[in-house]
């Protein structure tokens, strides 16, 4: 059974270390049983939700972007929106979870296990 990526888990432990209060309702990493019953990035681990609670400082409108800066990101979805790295335009998304609650962050498989910090966990609170 596949495990969570190192990057993927370092992405929640960063937003937790910037936001300790920040709510986690819609974090996620593995896929639950609706994923697992398609193709998803949350099978193999390589894939994070993140919980948009901007009151306590997890703005997904900024973490999105954030993330796209990332060399391990491959593409993410936020307000019913998909960008894909490889061409940076933010496109409709018609899945069937419009995103509106969490941001979804997909990883490339090759840099599972680089660990290193995100891009917000350099943002001054």
């Amino acid at each position: 059974m596949a495990q969570p990526s190192l990057a993927c888990k370092r992405a929640l432990t960063d937003a937790t270390s910037l936001c300790p209060k920040r709510s986690r309702i819609s974090d996620g990493l593995m896929g639950d049983s609706a994923h697992q019953a398609r193709k998803s990035d949350h099978n193999d681990g390589n894939a994070f939700d993140l919980t948009h609670d901007p009151d306590n400082g997890v703005d997904c409108n900024l973490f999105a972007k954030l993330a796209l800066l990332d060399t391990r990101t491959t593409y993410v979805i936020w307000n019913r929106q998909i960008c894909n790295v490889s061409d940076g335009q933010w496109k409709p998304y018609h899945g069937k979870n419009g995103h509106t609650h969490h941001m979804h962050v997909s990883i490339k498989a090759a840099l599972r296990n680089v660990a290193s910090p995100w891009p917000w966990a350099s943002i001054e609170s």
